[in-house]
């Protein structure tokens, strides 16, 4: 990116946040939401800009989403192995890859089909979901609470860095967390909006958006039914609460259900290891993301906001001494059981607990909204105290977007190897070897590309079945490999080394 261009993001971030206040504060609420919106949708497309498609784990699901365009009911990392697979290895993948739920690779997939096989457009679904999401964060805090609540809880989601990053794919669990997030946050609102108009199909929807939620992620969108639970057991009655509950879960099971019984019956052996290995996030700390049980109590305050425990403090107190209502019990679940599980699991990643962002927000908003209001009785030490929290909020907020951002990040070297890589055209039936980076050279052409060597013995035998046979030559290729006469070499140029 130019240097104008990143000027020109930071500016726009600062301004747009504080055009939102003005807007507020001149009685233009609507025109104000739509600054916020707009802002997050900038961020969101700015950062998804990146020429490439980036290691843990975009390149895995675009390549999948890439091979379901044609076969959208048998996923596949590969759309052909040469090579010895075991089901067991989602990284290498088999000859079907279940290590996901299939929505967000179903919803890219169609994204790609409509618009062409870039890295823009795979990531396109999850910007357009993450910015709807400002808007569900505004519904929620304005239903819950009021307009003013959602206005701030919806730009501090607007102005998030890890939201945003993760939109782009920068970062781990990336697109399928922010579908996983959408439509959790789409049930929690039409579980408000059942609350507050009486209306039962509002919770046959929220079941389809929880549904839809396991087809993303998996189960720990069942955190939606508690919600129901805790919104509504102070004025309903136990059989209006089951006839809710029925109505959520039937919807769900019609969602979610089909696909994982197609799965197990289609594919036993691959949807029955998934499972297990689901199951061992639970007691093992896999791929490396083991973490001791305080990880998110530190790690709040990085991925929310610095002043996150004040206002969670804050908010606790008040809740406590104005006896806890249903709507604050609404909150500590969103946010308590999620937190409670994922701290106690042995497997811990920054992006588990996404989907608990938007009542974080809210509950900052309602810390902001009370600082705000008691400000005109407050003397001048305190007046200024408060003053430099709600500022600091805010400051804070922005700071952290422009750090994952990373405007200044200008990555020539990234939109050089794409040029290289787009660059290696080569006969649809070829097969590379040792390639620096096969997935992304598998997303942009239809040649089949491994990172690791094969014995010479494999390789005579693709020659003799009229295979073009291609090995990236460096030190790693064997010397009888060498040899062969048949093979072709590729030269990839140094860049290349950034692009895995």
């Amino acid at each position: 990116m130019g240097i104008w261009a990143s000027i020109g993001i930071i500016l726009i971030t600062i301004s747009f946040s504080a055009l939102t206040y003005y807007l507020y504060q001149t009685g233009k609420s609507a025109l104000s939401l739509s600054v916020i919106i707009i802002l997050g949708l900038v961020l969101r497309l700015y950062t998804a800009s990146d020429p490439m498609l980036h290691d843990w784990d975009e390149r895995y699901h675009a390549l999948v989403a890439k091979n379901m365009m044609e076969q959208p009911f048998h996923p596949k990392l590969y759309k052909e192995h040469v090579l010895d697979y075991s089901y067991k290895d989602w990284i290498t993948g088999g000859e079907v890859w279940l290590h996901k739920q299939p929505m967000p690779m179903w919803t890219m997939a169609l994204s790609m089909k409509l618009f062409g096989v870039y890295e823009l457009t795979a990531r396109l679904p999850a910007v357009l979901l993450s910015t709807l999401c400002i808007l569900l964060t505004f519904l929620i805090g304005k239903y819950l609470y009021n307009e003013p609540v959602g206005l701030i809880a919806a730009l501090l989601f607007a102005l998030n860095g890890l939201v945003v990053e993760i939109t782009s794919g920068r970062v781990a669990t990336e697109h399928i967390d922010v579908f996983f997030m959408f439509f959790i946050e789409l049930s929690v609102l039409l579980i408000v909006l059942n609350h507050k108009k009486k209306r039962l199909y509002y919770l046959g929807l929220a079941g389809i958006a929880c549904g839809l939620a396991i087809l993303s992620k998996w189960l720990p969108a069942l955190i939606v039914f508690p919600l129901f639970l805790i919104l509504n057991y102070q004025d309903r009655k136990p059989i209006q609460l089951l006839k809710g509950l029925v109505m959520m879960g039937l919807t769900t099971l019609l969602i979610a259900l089909p696909w994982q019984l197609y799965a197990y019956f289609n594919y036993p052996e691959e949807y029955l290891w998934e499972q297990l290995h689901n199951y061992r996030h639970i007691t093992e700390g896999l791929d490396g993301h083991g973490k001791p049980w305080w990880f998110f109590i530190n790690n709040i305050r990085i991925t929310v906001n610095e002043l996150i425990y004040l206002a969670l403090i804050w908010w606790g107190y008040q809740a406590y001494r104005q006896s806890i209502s249903n709507k604050a019990l609404f909150l500590l679940t969103w946010i308590g059981i999620p937190f409670i599980f994922f701290s106690l699991v042995s497997t811990k990643m920054q992006g588990y607990l996404l989907f608990t962002f938007p009542a974080y927000f809210i509950i900052i908003a309602l810390f902001v909204q009370h600082l705000w209001q008691i400000l005109p009785r407050l003397p001048t030490f305190k007046k200024v105290l408060c003053q430099i929290l709600v500022l600091g909020v805010f400051i804070l907020a922005i700071r952290y977007s422009i750090e994952r951002i990373k405007p200044f990040d200008m990555r020539e070297n990234a939109f050089t190897a794409k040029e290289e890589l787009l660059a290696v055209e080569l006969p649809e039936q070829a097969i590379v070897f040792n390639a620096p980076c096969p997935l992304k050279m598998m997303f942009h052409h239809d040649y089949i590309a491994y990172r690791n060597m094969t014995d010479s013995l494999k390789i005579t035998r693709l020659i003799a079945e009229d295979r073009p046979v291609y090995v990236v030559d460096n030190e790693r290729v064997p010397e009888g490999i060498k040899k062969i006469e048949q093979v072709k070499w590729l030269k990839l140029p140094a860049q290349w080394e950034y692009c895995d």
